[in-house]
């Protein structure tokens, strides 16, 4: 076991490469998920804004009619 942890005298190099590579994807999937939420209330205050303009639109065609 000691022998597959110290790959062969370039441990160092491997598990930095591992621990870097962690990091990298770790930061990746929290900025993705960061910008989904952002995504998704934009989109949602844009349609709740298209459903207020679209209830006054027919407020307004009924009180004409």
């Amino acid at each position: 076991m000691i022998e597959f942890l110290n790959m062969g005298g370039y441990a160092v190099f491997v598990w930095s490469s591992y621990a870097v590579a962690f990091f990298l994807v770790t930061l990746l999937y929290v900025r993705s998920v960061k910008a989904l939420k952002t995504l998704q209330s934009i989109t949602e205050a844009s349609v709740s804004e298209a459903q207020e303009v679209s209830a006054k639109r027919t407020f307004k065609e009924k009180s004409l009619a």
